[in-house]
């Protein structure tokens, strides 16, 4: 939560939702405690205004331009338009090959090889577009003046099956985009949150049906007075790619409250996919006469007015067949060809969303529930709704919102999301009570003394400074992988480190592990996640002192390491006499097991101190390494 002072001045909360194919931008006023409101009149290539909610997400490099990049609408329909690069963030290796060997991703990394530009470059040129035109747009509403003196709250919504490597790169991409330069107001302060809690809060909280849906909730719970924990509401954001899926259940209803109850999910499919389907049909619907003579951009403009903006979001049981206009007629085994062509919607339904619409079956069916609400771009398809109401209709109700909502459900959610942080708003009044953790947080200690029946041979270390054996980086978990976690109930060890001088450092190592059952020991599963520093120890003087066998002098620092939640991150910190002295957030959602591979961030090596039995002073170990990390926090 912010603190008083920070809550005193004007704020403005700006949500971002980078997109595959599209990106939104929505933000809310402090001084205002308005709606979350989203950016439009977006340019267009023919500078005209886009008054759509989102932007494509689509960069354009000239280097005869002297305005820099085209972005968004106002891209030309040609071969070098940069698309899809969101996805360059991911490893090549971590990406399903379906979407490794595509012609989009192809084209795509051999574009950003030709400008010589990396995936966070470019992402980061393109948000910074899309900020400059949200700024202007921000400062059409609320002022010059206004906006010069609130502080900016940013909140930028992320899959929730993403790698950490990957939300490290977006925060690197938020610093080419300018996001992070130093303001009059004060710092900008920039929080991530998973894209379906996103959407869950928007549905719950912003439209009208969200109103229904907790009155319809309330309803049911009169009639479960006594099974409160047998409703359930999931939350599907298929937009592009990846479909995610998140399960809560209802624990009351004023305020809604509710906890995670499943331990979220996802699948890479979605609209992405559609796209990709429908170009290989269409290529193999134009007789080859006609192909042979169409140019990229007339594939590009039937798929931009035909496809995006005439079939996608009118398929159905009902559809009938769709007439696309081509640029020239033609010949078909020697009989002439109109320029047009005709595609039956059963073959659109069965070769281009039958496929998607399976996958998210699967996950709907996983988790168990009452009721389902589609948000995304995907999620405003009315055939995934006849679909998933014909195979989970009987049991289910399958809620979907009119006109934008879905498609802008997930940045609207951020932005209620960021009021909740900053306490602007009364009426936003859901509360997370847990989450289910998607993998086990703990720390390395360094056990005195070793004992044979409890550690491995190959943890037996030697200390010079105890003349005495430890078990040396041994893991101690805060929370295993699939356990709830309490939102503001802290969990914490006791631990301490021995310094010969008062310029010596703590260092205090925070590592996770996709493990199903998380190791008592570091092993290959255990990977680093950050390492906390402290450089200032306080009160030198007063921490107790002892003497080894050697003569040489140390002082012992107690101290605690308190792990809590406070909504979608984990705040790991360091406490001594009760006074924080450092600390570090991580991700509830964005933390993957493959995070380390290819980095430069050293393997976790303990020197943190904990025991068995309370030894007397000569059983205490004097640091063991003088060696610092590549990750720290000062």
């Amino acid at each position: 939560m912010a603190s008083t002072a920070e809550s005193s001045a004007p704020t403005l909360v700006v949500g971002i939702d980078f997109g595959t194919t599209y990106s939104g931008v929505a933000w809310s006023s402090s001084a205002r405690k308005n709606k979350p409101k989203p950016v439009t009149n977006w340019k267009t290539l023919k500078n005209f205004n886009s008054d759509k909610e989102k932007v494509p997400s689509a960069i354009h490099y000239d280097e005869n331009s002297e305005e820099g990049p085209a972005w968004g609408y106002a891209v030309p329909l040609d071969e070098n338009v940069l698309r899809w690069f969101k996805l360059l963030i991911i490893d090549e290796k971590d990406l399903p090959s379906k979407i490794r060997g595509s012609p989009q991703i192809n084209t795509a990394r051999a574009r950003l090889l030709q400008l010589n530009k990396t995936p966070t470059e470019a992402i980061g040129d393109y948000l910074r577009a899309v900020w400059k035109h949200s700024r202007e747009s921000i400062v059409r509403s609320v002022g010059q003046r206004m906006f010069k003196i609130s502080r900016l709250h940013i909140i930028v919504t992320l899959p929730a099956i993403w790698p950490l490597y990957a939300r490290i790169r977006m925060e690197e991409a938020m610093e080419v985009a300018g996001f992070c330069v130093p303001r009059p107001a004060g710092e900008t302060t920039i929080d991530y949150i998973s894209e379906p809690e996103a959407a869950a809060l928007a549905c719950l909280h912003e439209t009208s049906e969200g109103a229904e849906l907790k009155a319809c909730l309330t309803l049911l719970l009169r009639v479960l007075i006594s099974q409160l924990t047998s409703l359930r509401l999931a939350i599907i954001s298929s937009s592009v790619t990846p479909v995610d899926i998140i399960t809560y259940t209802v624990l009351k209803t004023h305020p809604l409250t509710v906890r995670e109850s499943v331990k979220g999910d996802g699948d890479l499919c979605g609209a992405m996919f559609l796209d990709e389907s429908f170009r290989v049909i269409l290529k193999k619907l134009i007789p080859k006469d006609i192909l042979e003579k169409m140019e990229h951009n007339d594939i590009n403009k039937i798929m931009n007015d035909e496809w995006e903006h005439g079939i996608k979001p009118s398929v159905s049981k009902d559809s009938k067949p769709w007439d696309i206009p081509l640029p020239f007629a033609g010949t078909t085994n020697g009989r002439f060809h109109p320029a047009k062509i005709s595609i039956k919607a059963s073959v659109i339904r069965d070769m281009v969303y039958s496929p998607q619409v399976a996958k998210i079956k699967v996950l709907v069916a996983e988790q168990i529930r009452q009721f389902v609400i589609l948000v995304g771009g995907f999620g405003r398809s009315t055939y995934l709704h006849e679909c998933l109401e014909a195979n989970l209709g009987g049991k289910i109700d399958i809620l979907q919102d009119e006109g934008s909502g879905p498609w802008t459900a997930v940045v609207r959610g951020a932005v209620l999301h960021g009021q909740m942080r900053r306490g602007m708003s009364d009426s936003v009044a859901i509360a997370v009570e847990s989450r289910i953790c998607r993998y086990s947080y703990g720390t390395l200690v360094d056990i005195i003394p070793f004992e044979d029946e409890l550690h491995a041979p190959q943890d037996r270390h030697f200390c010079p400074v105890n003349n005495v054996f430890l078990a040396a980086n041994q893991t101690r978990w805060f929370v295993h992988v699939g356990e709830a976690v309490s939102t503001y109930k802290p969990i914490s060890y006791q631990f301490w480190q021995d310094l010969s001088s008062p310029d010596d450092d703590i260092f205090v190592d925070i590592v996770i592990s996709a493990a199903a059952t998380p190791p008592m020991r570091k092993d290959k599963t255990v990977k680093p996640l950050h390492t906390i520093r402290i450089s200032r120890i306080p009160n030198w003087d007063k921490l107790p002192s002892w003497t080894n066998k050697k003569g040489e002098e140390f002082r012992r620092v107690d101290y605690e390491l308190r792990m809590i939640s406070d909504g979608p991150t984990l705040e790991f910190s360091v406490r001594h006499n009760n006074r924080r002295l450092g600390a570090q957030n991580v991700s509830f959602e964005t933390i993957d097991s493959s995070e380390t591979q290819g980095s430069s961030a050293l393997a976790p090596k303990s020197r943190t101190k904990q025991m068995s039995s309370r030894p007397d002073p000569d059983y205490v170990e004097g640091s063991d390494s003088d060696e610092e990390d590549d990750l720290f926090v000062e």
